[in-house]
């Protein structure tokens, strides 16, 4: 059978530094070059039977069923087709296949008629991403001898797979499930908040929600000192003083992780061995053998107009992350960047050279933007969050009302949302706001816009998340309530500490349905055998 051009025959990998097996002989596998997760149906196929007479030759088999986990959730048939016909219920991972689900399988292919069954997890980091079954007519065909020969099979794979995993968007496309992935991470961070105690749990925490909305291996949280020349590893300390242990120090010299981010706000690294700035043996996966992260999606964090430090997730693979990806974690950056700073300000710096960095504002504003920020962390109701930022705002601003702008289409309508709005944001009416000092807002014509008029004072500040305007506060103030433009400061601070928990409200309100369960599929797919085994794959 002709291999497609982008497939490679070998005992090759992803990476030319993936350990190779220790036995004498190894049974050639072809790497499948996936285009962005995408594959063709044609070359997926011709790759399936590439493998399995490849594989055939070493591990004789009359069926190799090969089935993909895709980190949205469900499981995908990758080969052979006839599969997809049969009713073979194919066990999901959470994160990781268990020995009796995969026994479950081997017994159930055995009662359909074959003799020999064995079928083992492909693994990619923290989590499998696929199911490998190989089946014979003839009994006693599968000992120690060739399932090790199937894992180096499953080693082979499992870089190419754990991409296409990361990656595989379904058919109707991916904009509904970024949308389900952004409105899961409000109550990742709000169940996060409830294990507040040390940076090292929350982080802990936090991770532990992003793992099915932004799967990773790795995360960390770099905070610099006063002058720039070292970082703290926050996310690893386990509570006391900071700066104390010297094994969570790093130097600029050994990564200059601002110099990498330059004046960006976000980033995206495709392979870290690919670029010498980053340093081997620094970012490690902990649950895979100390395995370097390669791909790397990182945010800037910021509060208050001050610098907190670099928030970065990334994986053991490489080519993992995009513009989606991006975009999620600069909104998750936004939302625990209060938590972040509260584990700062909690803590005086100590008397040596390398002081922590901090919000220089310490006056009774800073005091209560930070408490909104904090507050606003503990819930995932955005009613009850919209009345919280209007009757704590009150305390910063001298206003009687306060209006929430919000853009949920394109063109120049907008919604406007009164604290404590429990109606669905879709059914509110859309305004027009044509030739208006909002829409000079929204366009970014101005960095904000005041008025006065029959005795009323009105001040608009933006919503800004990653440099973009998606939405507004309109502060509204009557005597003997006074806004000026004196106000516009301290507006748009609480403005930019509650940005990315409305685009949260925002996005979500675009979203026609709720994420569905990460450990099942929205539709399980069946796939099992007929009485009578076909012949699929080949025979050595």
């Amino acid at each position: 059978m002709p291999y497609p051009p982008n497939m490679d025959l070998g005992a090759s990998t992803d990476s030319a530094d993936e350990p190779l097996s220790t036995l004498g002989s190894e049974p050639l596998v072809p790497i499948l070059r996936a285009n962005g997760g995408q594959v063709d149906p044609l070359d997926l196929a011709t790759w399936h039977q590439a493998l399995s007479n490849t594989a055939a030759v070493e591990v004789p088999h009359d069926l190799m069923g090969l089935w993909l986990y895709p980190s949205q959730g469900g499981v995908v048939l990758l080969g052979p087709a006839e599969l997809a016909e049969d009713d073979l219920a194919v066990p999901l991972p959470s994160p990781h296949l268990k020995p009796e689900q995969l026994s479950l399988v081997e017994e159930i292919v055995r009662d359909a008629g074959y003799g020999s069954a064995t079928c083992l997890p492909i693994r990619f980091g923290k989590r499998d991403v696929a199911l490998l079954l190989v089946a014979d007519l003839q009994p006693g065909r599968y000992g120690p001898a060739e399932r090790v020969l199937l894992q180096c099979v499953a080693q082979r794979v499992a870089p190419m797979l754990g991409r296409i995993a990361r990656q595989w968007a379904p058919v109707e496309g991916s904009s509904s499930r970024q949308q389900e992935r952004i409105a899961g991470l409000l109550e990742a961070v709000a169940q996060a908040n409830r294990d507040t105690g040390t940076p090292q749990r929350f982080l802990a925490a936090v991770a532990r929600g992003l793992v099915p909305l932004l799967p990773h291996d790795h995360v960390e949280f770099l905070v610099p000192d006063a002058s720039g020349e070292q970082y703290l590893r926050l996310g690893e300390h386990a509570g006391g003083p900071l700066w104390t242990d010297p094994s969570l120090v790093i130097s600029r010299e050994h990564l200059d992780i601002a110099g990498i981010f330059d004046t960006q706000t976000k980033l995206v690294v495709s392979d870290t061995y690919e670029d010498a700035r980053w340093p081997r043996g620094f970012l490690t996966a902990s649950e895979s053998n100390g395995a370097d992260v390669r791909s790397i999606v990182g945010a800037r964090m910021g509060l208050g107009g001050a610098l907190l430090g670099y928030l970065l997730v990334g994986s053991i693979g490489p080519e993992l992350y995009g513009a989606d990806d991006v975009e999620l974690l600069l909104l998750l950056a936004g939302l625990i960047a209060p938590q972040m700073g509260s584990f700062l300000r909690s803590v005086e710096p100590p008397a040596a050279p390398t002081p922590v960095s901090r919000p220089p504002d310490r006056d009774a504003s800073a005091e209560l933007l930070f408490r909104i920020a904090s507050l606003l962390a503990t819930t995932s109701d955005p009613a009850a969050a919209t009345r919280l930022i209007a009757k704590e705002g009150s305390g910063l601003l001298p206003f009687d009302r306060l209006t929430f702008a919000l853009r949920l289409t394109e063109g120049d309508r907008v919604i406007l949302l009164e604290p404590g709005e429990r109606r669905a944001l879709p059914g509110l009416p859309l305004v027009p706001v044509t030739g208006t000092a909002l829409e000079r807002v929204f366009e970014g014509e101005g960095r904000h816009a005041f008025a006065e008029a029959r005795g009323k004072s009105r001040l608009i500040v933006p919503l800004r998340v990653a440099g973009k305007v998606h939405g507004a506060l309109v502060f509204t103030g009557a005597p003997p309530a006074a806004l000026t433009e004196s106000h516009l400061d301290v507006a748009q601070r609480l403005a930019d500490i509650v940005a990315a928990y409305l685009e949260l409200i925002r996005r979500t309100a675009t979203s026609d349905h709720r994420p569905a369960p990460v450990d099942a599929p929205s539709k399980p797919m069946r796939a099992a055998l007929p009485a009578t085994p076909p012949q699929h794959g080949a025979r050595a």
